[in-house]
């Protein structure tokens, strides 16, 4: 069968219905294709997705991922695939926070742990996990839907996830290949604390340097030092004996003492880990509820709405952007008075979003433009020719996830 699609927007059609229009066309042909993969043997899977797509070896393995899921999953996949917002990297995703743990899970059922759930079982929380996600918040992003798998294993699987996690701590490794050091920091969370911590950091040495005080550094077009520059003299720093320069900051979400974590910028964490990490923690403090966080007029949102704010988007809250929200700036979704006198945004949870600098400046300069109608849980962005999209909040703080 051939199908044919025009070029051309009917008259009076908005660019956003048809992108909607082709986006559902390309998601169909994708799980198309992988409903093919699944009718063929596994071996073959690879070499035939790499075949038909002739693109790149690391997008056909995300099919051959995506068939396998697909047959592990058949009824997500079925709702999928006649869904059409979801295309081959959203099943990648799912596969691969479960593959992650593979080892750890095929360990444990073999030696017979006691509260160790077969892979079967596995499977099916997942998809069951996955659904009522979908279907409770109609949230589609890829990233939201590896966070509730993540969720889900560490509920249904917290020993293998909690032996996973202490595994990847404890495989930390320095490589050195003539003048490059390559480091393993085993787990996300310490990559990921890590390279923030090494970026603050850095820029405030690119702050006190130009390229005149700082010679043979390499510089940007502004003539200060190159971030790259401004790392590596930081970690060179911490190799040499001054570690006193940087305070590690990662932020984690739990709702009591015993249940699961979630780490901002890494995602859903065992309580194993959770509870390690609350130990080391300088300062545990409890976040009151939305509501009882008052608004001020200040321009600076405060620590409490700043750490709200974070846990309810998770994500930076433009559309399909993945930075997570620890790294990203805290803006009005109402401009503040202090920056727009003929504005009266209040600086509170309700009317604050996560955004990356690079979003941010965006909405800033009026490319994009923001609003919401329920206090910034769904975000409607209108940009260049029209054209609209919806986000929705995602962490783990969001009314989505509970809802009333």
């Amino acid at each position: 069968m051939t199908t044919t699609y025009t070029t051309e927007p009917t008259t009076g059609e908005s660019y956003t219905t048809l992108a909607d229009r082709y986006a559902t066309a390309v998601n169909t042909a994708e799980l198309d294709l992988v409903a093919f993969l699944t009718t063929i043997p596994a071996h073959t899977r690879h070499a035939t997705a790499l075949a038909v797509r002739r693109r790149t070896v690391a997008e056909a393995h995300r099919y051959t991922h995506a068939a396998d899921l697909a047959l592990r999953m058949p009824d997500l996949f079925a709702a999928f695939r006649a869904d059409g917002r979801y295309s081959v990297d959203h099943l990648d995703a799912i596969w691969s926070r479960i593959n992650r743990h593979a080892r750890a899970l095929a360990s444990a059922t073999s030696a017979g742990a006691d509260g160790v759930a077969p892979a079967a079982t596995v499977d099916a929380a997942v998809a069951l996990g996955v659904a009522a996600w979908t279907n409770t918040t109609g949230i589609t992003v890829w990233t939201a839907l590896a966070d509730v798998t993540d969720e889900v294993l560490c509920t249904v699987a917290p020993l293998a996830v909690a032996d996973t996690e202490t595994a990847e701590t404890e495989a930390v490794s320095l490589t050195r290949r003539g003048t490059r050091l390559t480091l393993d920091c085993g787990s996300e969370i310490t990559a990921g604390a890590l390279w923030s911590a090494i970026t603050t950091a850095a820029l405030q040495i690119r702050s006190d340097n130009t390229r005149d005080n700082t010679p043979g550094v390499a510089s940007d077009v502004s003539g200060a030092p190159a971030m790259s520059a401004c790392r590596g003299q930081v970690a060179l720093g911490l190799l040499g004996g001054r570690a006193d320069q940087l305070t590690v900051t990662v932020n984690t979400y739990r709702s009591h003492p015993h249940a699961p974590s979630f780490v901002l910028g890494t995602g859903w964490v065992s309580a194993t880990t959770g509870a390690a990490l609350a130990h080391l923690a300088r300062r545990v403090r409890h976040l009151p509820d939305a509501a009882q966080i008052p608004d001020t007029r200040a321009y600076r949102f405060t620590t409490a709405q700043k750490a709200r704010i974070q846990g309810r988007d998770g994500h930076c809250r433009f559309p399909g952007c993945c930075v997570a929200a620890d790294e990203c700036d805290h803006d009005h979704l109402v401009s503040s008075p202090h920056t727009d006198p003929g504005s009266d945004g209040v600086t509170g949870v309700a009317n604050g979003i996560s955004l990356c600098r690079t979003h941010h400046t965006l909405k800033t300069a009026k490319v994009w433009a923001a609003k919401s109608d329920d206090d910034a849980v769904t975000v409607t962005w209108t940009g260049p020719g029209g054209v609209m999209v919806t986000t929705v909040a995602a962490g783990p703080l969001s009314p989505t996830r509970h809802p009333r």
